[in-house]
């Protein structure tokens, strides 16, 4: 920096130069007071940040000294304000040097204050000056203190959705949260650049397994939380932000005037003492130096609010509505009529500190809002009129602004706007796969007079994602009853059948919809689908995969959009399962290759459905694999070292080789060890693909063989109820391994002392008979049966 001094000396200015640490030194402090410009190098070279205290700043490069001598020049010239209004930056300076160097620290940053106080500005202005600092962006997330603790992780799924896909450039829906998160740090990671994530507002009262989760595991990323006044019960760095410092309370309280003497200055001080530099205290108050004013900020917003104009008075009632999130203005513009007045009430509302433009979104000051407590009057309808515009164009920006706006009218409206209001927050959860925050929704969509069969048989569709089938179950039968259509009672069939069929009630399905003809239309595709896995889940992969290749060709032609990327990967994952089931595994490797490329291709690595076709490849490939290979423990576990070598030691066909390497140490009777190795194995499963699949069930199935083989019975039946359903529902109840799990838990009941002796029996004949009918009687698994059958009946010894 030497030579950037030495050049602006040369163009007349005067130039002190320090060195920042965590503190502002006497002699810094009293530069800054005499200053109009500071200069700040940034720790990664290659930038200076000209500051005004006024105007902003702007990007000098040093190794431009002309330019950068001329950019300062300029912003000198520019300064209105007189020297000694640097006091200013006294403590912003401080500020942004104990955020950067915090962060250089540690990578996560707290900064604390009351509200209106700063904290959000602050935290921007560090995101604009140190942008270069910052090479792969910004992400915004936030403010969520208006929301309950149990509702913050669904919020900030759908902000950090949103935020990521603008910049990432990719849509990424289809990921649960953990999910999400995994894939937004990878393709950080990836990108090789550092990001500042900003988390505004974070509501007090969470766990710190909550907070946790609030933070990218990825050490490319920064970030910088807003929090309340309080104490959080999270171990990080920070920085307590207080009100305005007595020179910049000063400067802000005489509104650019210069006291008159010095008793106006003293009072003027007093009076910044007295509000805690609060800077909505301080606007609320006249210069000429008295404390009569209000001293805190809630009369003080009282205060501003009285002599506002109209349109203004407009705003801060419709905000009073809405949620405490930016909101386009073009709402207010539209609910209120207002025409060319109405930017001239932004500035107002902007100049006294009540509201602040955020990306284009006006948001008011909480804290305005609530003290104001205006009546909303007419507006909520005409505000519900004006987002439900919004809200029915799925390329609208700031979308989970948008839905909590939504949700907050939705109390204040007539029914049928709830209802309306509600059916886009629930159908924006389920399409991120936050199924439970989708039926909180459905729920009180239900419960509002007006709902329609399709609100239903959307909330039977969500509880069966919850693994909720009865209530599913029960909720489309009340869809077929208020159906009015031919459409409306094939969609509630559909989904009351399959929600009998994750129960396993083959008949009820096949009574209530499966056995009509195929619709025709523009369900006929997705009714195909469907109707496939049915028959899969029957035992009968040879119809089902028949089925799906004769309408392959018209899935692929259809033209991009919403229809064809949801179904078409759904029916490409399905065809997998029942040519596997079938005994096609070069087959079924083939088409889920196809489906994983597409989904890179797009960048979309974590979407569940490319976890699954993940899934179905590993298992045709190890299948093929294991054809030419004795299947013995070390051979398995040297396949899975090699799967690790060439495909990564946590891809899906490493892990499915090792769960067949640790089940595998069952034969020769090493229980124990068997236990460990698939706990170790599961951990690491669940944390990479997680945890409702088939290869995750298969080595809880195994954990509960190595109970068994220890005489662990109780524990082995608890592990086998856990997994039971979940493998009628993926599977069915005749796949061979349900049939396994069936014959197993019936055994281990039997053996656990639980008197369970009548259901054990039932679930032993049961799967017998089934064992027989779908795989023969010349078989391991029939073999097992069989003798199963004679130990429950006491023909031989109990082992």
């Amino acid at each position: 920096m030497g030579e950037v001094e030495a050049a602006l000396r040369d163009a007349g200015l005067r130039v002190f130069r320090d060195a920042v640490g965590d503190e502002v030194t006497q002699e810094l402090a009293d530069a800054l007071a005499n200053s109009r410009l500071v200069l700040v190098h940034y720790s990664r070279p290659g930038r200076v940040h000209v500051l005004d205290p006024e105007t902003g700043g702007e990007h000098g490069d040093p190794r431009d000294l002309t330019a950068l001598v001329e950019l300062v020049l300029r912003k000198v010239a520019d300064a209105r304000h007189p020297p000694g209004t640097g006091n200013r930056l006294i403590g912003r300076y401080r500020e942004l040097s104990a955020i950067h160097h915090g962060l250089r620290a540690r990578p996560v940053l707290m900064v604390r204050g009351l509200p209106g106080v700063g904290k959000t500005a602050l935290a921007e202005r560090y995101a604009d000056l140190f942008q270069d600092a910052f090479d792969g962006g910004v992400l915004r997330l936030g403010p969520f203190g208006q929301h309950a603790p149990e509702e913050v992780l669904s919020q900030f799924h759908l902000a950090l959705a949103r935020a990521a896909g603008d910049l990432l450039g990719a849509d990424m829906s289809g990921m649960d949260f953990d999910r999400l998160r995994a894939h937004i740090a990878e393709r950080i990671g990836a990108g090789g650049g550092r990001v500042l994530v900003l988390v505004d507002d974070v509501p007090a009262g969470l766990p710190p397994d909550v907070l946790d989760r609030l933070l990218l595991p990825t050490p490319e990323v920064s970030t910088v939380l807003t929090y309340r006044t309080g104490q959080s019960s999270w171990d990080v760095q920070v920085l307590d932000l207080a009100g305005l410092s007595p020179a910049e309370g000063l400067r802000l309280v005489g509104e650019d005037r210069t006291p008159a003497d010095d008793t106006e200055r003293e009072a003027a001080l007093r009076l910044v003492e007295h509000c805690d530099g609060h800077p909505i205290a301080l606007r609320a108050n006249a210069f000429p130096g008295t404390v009569a004013g209000p001293d805190t900020a809630p009369p003080a917003i009282r205060v501003l609010l009285a002599d506002r104009g109209p349109i203004a008075t407009g705003i801060v009632r419709l905000a009073g509505l809405l949620a405490p999130v930016p909101f386009p203005p073009g709402i207010a513009r539209d609910v209120l009529g207002a025409g060319h007045g109405f930017p001239e009430a932004v500035d107002e509302l902007l100049t006294w500190g009540l509201a602040s433009l955020v990306d284009g979104g006006l948001r008011l000051q909480p804290l305005v809002t609530e003290v104001a407590g205006l009546d909303p009057g007419n507006l909520p309808e005409a505000a519900a009129e004006s987002l439900l515009k919004l809200l029915s164009d799925d390329r609208a920006g700031y979308r989970d602004f948008l839905l909590q706006h939504a949700r907050c009218l939705a109390e204040q409206t007539s029914a049928a706007y709830r209802i309306r209001l509600l059916r886009p927050i629930a159908a924006t959860h389920e399409r991120h796969r936050d199924f439970v925050a989708a039926g909180e929704i459905h729920a009180m969509i239900l419960t509002t007079e007006g709902a329609t069969s399709a609100d239903f048989v959307a909330a039977a569709r969500v509880e069966i994602a919850c693994g909720l089938y009865p209530e599913a179950a029960r909720h489309a039968r009340r869809a077929l009853l208020s159906a009015d259509t031919d459409d409306e009672r094939n969609a509630a069939g559909l989904v009351a059948a399959q929600a009998f069929d994750c129960q396993g009630d083959y008949d009820a399905g096949e009574r209530i919809f499966w056995h009509r003809p195929v619709v025709r239309g523009e369900t006929r595709l997705p009714v195909v689908v469907a109707s496939a896995r049915a028959m899969r889940l029957r035992g009968r992969p040879r119809e089902a995969s028949t089925a799906l290749a004769a309408i392959l060709p018209e899935l692929h032609a259809l033209p991009n959009g919403t229809s064809r990327e949801e179904l078409l990967p759904s029916a490409l994952l399905e065809y997998t399962r029942a040519l596997l089931l079938d005994d096609r595994p070069r087959q079924a490797r083939d088409v889920a290759a196809a489906v994983i490329a597409a989904f890179h291709a797009t960048g979309l690595s974590r979407h569940f459905r490319c976890t699954e076709a993940e899934l179905l490849w590993a298992e045709a490939t190890v299948t093929l694999d294991l054809r030419d290979l004795d299947a013995d423990r070390t051979a398995l576990r040297e396949l899975a070292h090699r799967y690790g070598r060439r495909h990564g030691p946590e891809s899906a066909v490493a892990l499915t080789a090792a769960a067949m390497a640790d089940r595998a140490l069952l034969v020769p009777g090493l229980s124990a060890r068997a236990l460990r190795a698939l706990s170790a194995t599961e951990r690491t499963v669940i944390r990479v693909l997680g945890g409702d699949h088939r290869l995750r069930y298969r080595i809880r199935h195994g954990m509960a063989l190595a109970h068994g083989h220890l005489r662990e019975f109780g524990r082995q039946a608890e592990l086998l109820e856990e997994i039971l359903q979940p493998q009628i529902r993926l599977l069915g109840t005749r796949h061979p391994e349900t049939l396994e799990s069936r014959l197993d838990l019936g055994l281990a009941l039997a053996f656990s002392g639980r008197d369970q002796y009548r259901r054990a029996t039932e679930l032993v004949d049961g799967a017998a008979d089934d064992i027989v009918a779908t795989l023969g009687s010349a078989t391991e698994l029939s073999e097992k049966a069989i003798a199963a059958k004679r130990v429950l009946r006491g023909k031989t010894p109990v082992p």
